[in-house]
This record gives C-alpha cells, structure tokens and sequence, in this order.
C-alpha cells in the first residue's frame, strides 16, 4: 500500500513513501496491532460523496480516516452522510446539475490516554457541516448551510441537523485560540435556520 505523507517538518506537499514507517500521522499497523478491537477507519471526506471512481479511491488512505467507534460510523454517522447526501442533491446543485456545495468534516480529540496502539488519537467527537448556494433562490442567490455532530462511542443516537451557529458555538467551547472564535465558513453561510442573500 502507498500512503501519502507530510512527514517532514517543512514539507509543503504530499509526498509518496512506500512501505516506510510514519512518526506524525497513522500506519495500517496502528489499527491491526491495537488493543481497541470496537474501532474502525473513520471516512472524514464520506466515500460516499465522490463524484468518480478516482475520487472515491483516494478517500481510504489513513490521512483522510480517523479511528471512529464502529457501532457509530456503521450507524449514527453513516446515516448522517446519506442524508448530507440527499440534502446536497435536492438543494445544492450549478447550471450543469452537479452538486455543488462545501463540506468541511472534523474530530475533537479526547484528552485522555486512550490511543490505537499508544500512537493515534480516537477522538471525542465529530463534526460536519455544509454550506452551498440554494437552487431554490438562483435569481437572489440565497445560501443555506447545516451542521451535525456526536459522542464517537457506542450507543449514540440519531444525529439531527443543526444550525451552523449551534456548531460553532460547540466547537468553541473545546478550541480557544488567539485566532479568535472558530468560523467554519465565511459569513455568505447562514449562522441560522434560514437561507441568506449573498451580498
């Protein structure tokens, strides 16, 4: 397997290493050597949402997943991806009919000691959110935006649709930096419940 890297402390670009063992990011034997036998390789970018085969292929190296508990990839999140899915396709689409949206897809680290083999964090939770312009509105170019997240552990439930506002508003409560508040996307993205005119 060929896994791209950023190994080095002033690589700018992906760089393709063969067989070779990584300090900063995960290796295949970090899931096969772990203790934590109920987690599994996380999508960030869902394979789910690619436009080709290509496309699709390269959402399974190991910098694109993250350990998630498999009862909530296989169930909560899964379902929540479909119905990103779903929603893009009705409301999201360009003069050609293609999706066309963003979609920005993000895990809070746990603060404790638990890590697939002492090396790879599992995170606390996960987050997604998207934002486009609504079809609905093409002569006013209205924008709509939505957020979802969960406990990465076993028996979470359903994940409703939130406001872009309500996961920000989460996400600062675990990231506070001298960058200021967390902006998952420019201000055209709704903060709240309904479409917004683009300037």
């Amino acid at each position: 397997m060929i896994e791209p890297g950023l190994e080095g402390v002033n690589c700018t670009e992906m760089q393709i290493q063969e067989g070779g063992s990584y300090k900063h990011q995960a290796e295949q034997k970090d899931y096969k050597n772990s203790k934590y036998k109920g987690v599994n390789r996380g999508h960030l970018f869902p394979s789910s949402h690619a436009h080709d085969l290509d496309t699709q292929t390269s959402t399974f190296t190991l910098t694109n997943i993250v350990p998630q508990v498999v009862s909530f990839n296989d169930g909560s999140w899964k379902t929540m991806e479909r119905n990103v899915r779903g929603t893009l396709k009705l409301n999201c689409k360009d003069a050609n009919d293609q999706i066309k949206a963003y979609v920005v897809t993000g895990a809070v680290p746990n603060n404790n000691k638990t890590k697939l083999n002492n090396r790879v964090n599992i995170p606390y939770l996960m987050w997604t959110a998207y934002c486009c312009e609504n079809k609905k509105y093409k002569k006013n170019k209205k924008w709509m935006a939505g957020a979802y997240w969960g406990l990465n552990k076993e028996g979470t439930g359903a994940l409703d649709q939130q406001t872009l506002g309500a996961l920000e508003i989460m996400l600062n409560r675990y990231y506070k930096g001298k960058d200021g508040p967390v902006k998952v996307f420019p201000e055209d993205c709704p903060r709240g419940p309904k479409p917004t005119t683009s300037p």
